[in-house]
């Protein structure tokens, strides 16, 4: 007499499911998890019902049915994975850990973004978010905005707006670099912004950071800037400008192409809370670019 074990058919359908989902998912491009979710409980109710053969002919003399308990541990493992699955799917980490672990970021480019600039503003303010941006003036009377952002997907900036807002207040136009949109929960996920913004170099502006990186081209510059809040600032000055650079860091002076004659009553009396000064002259000077509230700073002359 043969005898049947409890589990085998059970074993023998899970395999054979199990290969069918594997194969789904390489053809379909289904996700395999999705497809294993919505089979294994069949797996427990066809193992539920050989159990309960089992204990029917086990009243009866001469049974021909056992267990097979390796099969059944099989099954109970495959079926508390699924189980452990569903949790992670009902909580919604299953969907956070398919999104960091398919992930690739990217690098797009920016919307270009122009305003033009009204007689009767005085001012601009520029204020930046975390992410370095570069600085530049122009002889244009509009402000221009353009350069790339690093992302997992290119829905993050389709248009202007999405990275850029600009606000007119009296005779001043506050120009506010927007963050990219980011994701929290389990997985922190989100973008970083490479952006240039071209402003025209008649107009006073007042550059406030975020504790970034800057870069700042005055070329030409025919007003007094500011800047202050950032991590480093490297200026980039034209030789045949008229500018001005000071400087109040909290952290050093680096030397570019040209040294920083600094300050001799700070250099002497240098504290903790005593920020270094210096300064760069390029031309006349009739033109000052301030930088303060800073880390360090340095001065390239472009000849």
């Amino acid at each position: 007499m043969r005898t049947w074990r409890v589990g085998t058919v059970s074993m023998g359908a899970s395999l054979i499911l199990l290969g069918f989902a594997l194969f789904l998912a390489q053809w379909k491009r289904v996700e395999a998890t999705d497809i294993f979710m919505g089979w294994w409980p069949f797996l427990l109710i066809l193992l539920g019902l050989e159990i309960l053969i089992y204990l029917y002919f086990t009243k009866r003399e001469n049974t021909f049915v056992k267990y097979d308990l390796f099969s059944i541990v099989f099954i109970g493992l495959l079926g508390f994975f699924a189980i452990a699955l569903f949790l992670l799917s009902s909580t919604g980490l299953l969907g956070e850990i398919r999104a960091a672990a398919s992930g690739k970021m990217r690098v797009f480019q920016l919307p270009d973004a122009r305003h033009q600039v009204a007689p009767d503003i005085k001012r601009i303010v520029l204020q930046t978010g975390p992410d370095p941006v570069v600085v530049e003036g122009s002889s244009a009377k509009s402000v221009h905005i353009f350069g790339t952002y690093q992302s997992a997907s290119s829905h993050d900036v389709k248009k202007p707006a999405d990275y850029v807002a600009i606000q007119l207040a009296g005779d001043t136009m506050y120009v506010i670099i927007k963050n990219l949109p980011k994701q929290r929960g389990w997985f922190y996920t989100g973008g970083e912004l490479s952006p240039t913004v071209v402003v025209p170099a008649h107009i006073p502006l007042e550059v406030r950071g975020t504790h970034n990186e800057m870069r700042m081209a005055p070329r030409q510059l025919a007003a007094d800037w500011t800047v202050s809040n950032a991590s480093s600032v490297a200026v980039e000055v034209e030789s045949s400008a008229n500018l001005l650079v000071t400087a109040a860091v909290r952290g050093s002076l680096e030397d570019g192409n040209v040294a920083w004659k600094k300050d001799i009553e700070t250099s002497q009396q240098e504290t903790p809370e005593q920020p270094t000064k210096g300064s760069v002259q390029v031309g006349k000077g009739e033109h000052r670019l301030q930088l303060f509230d800073i880390e360090q700073a340095s001065v390239q002359v472009i000849h």
